[in-house]
């Protein structure tokens, strides 16, 4: 039985592209031979472990494998309706050349167990429902920090922002939508100095 398991394991490790992640719950089978053949491939250098239960599949250098960006760590844990917060939000958006020493991450529902490096905070389940992508999240929880996390202005938001609608990543219609029902209220006021500051952006969808 653990060999079948093993190789099936083996066989579903080598099928998936470099920089997948890759979830034991997400495997058919007994747990336990699951786990064991896992954690082999992980020894032998085929994966990376990421934390309990997750692992990664880079790139193969002479250096070992290539590990996952923080980023993306932090959006496989947090899930559909998640995106970084803070300062690694404004640094995703191109708005601060600062780097945070701990990356915060807003999850919509509950909180995940914090990994080194990554520390997770909750925000309103309706993110999850409206399907909101990873650079609507950045753009509101950089809307919720404020200037603090900027080394530029509304306007270079703004632009960020229609930049990033151009390229179908952000709908400027929910993002809209969603800053209405923000709890914060300086994310609602901070919303419209964005859109006051960039107009194109109520020609944007």
């Amino acid at each position: 039985m653990e060999d079948s398991v093993a190789a099936s394991v083996t066989q579903r490790v080598n099928s998936l592209p470099e920089r997948s992640f890759l979830a034991v719950r997400d495997i058919a089978g007994p747990r336990r031979a699951v786990e064991s053949a896992i954690s082999r491939l992980a020894l032998s250098g085929q994966l990376r472990r990421v934390r309990k239960g997750l692992y990664w599949k880079g790139v193969s250098t002479p250096f070992g494998m290539s590990p996952p960006q923080i980023a993306e760590i932090a959006l496989e844990i947090g899930g559909p309706g998640s995106g970084l917060a803070g300062i690694a939000a404004a640094h995703a958006l191109g708005l601060t050349t600062q780097m945070p020493s701990t990356t915060w991450v807003a999850v919509p529902g509950p909180v995940p167990t914090a990994v080194p490096g990554l520390r997770f905070t909750q925000r309103p389940i309706r993110r999850l429902i409206r399907s909101m992508t990873p650079w609507e999240v950045a753009v509101l929880e950089v809307l919720r920090a404020g200037p603090a996390a900027m080394e530029h202005g509304w306007d270079e938001l703004a632009s960020r922002t229609a930049e990033l609608a151009r390229a179908n990543r952000v709908r400027v219609s929910e993002l809209s939508a969603a800053v209405t029902k923000e709890p914060h209220r300086l994310a609602r006021l901070h919303w419209d100095h964005v859109t006051a500051a960039g107009r194109e952006l109520a020609e944007l969808p």
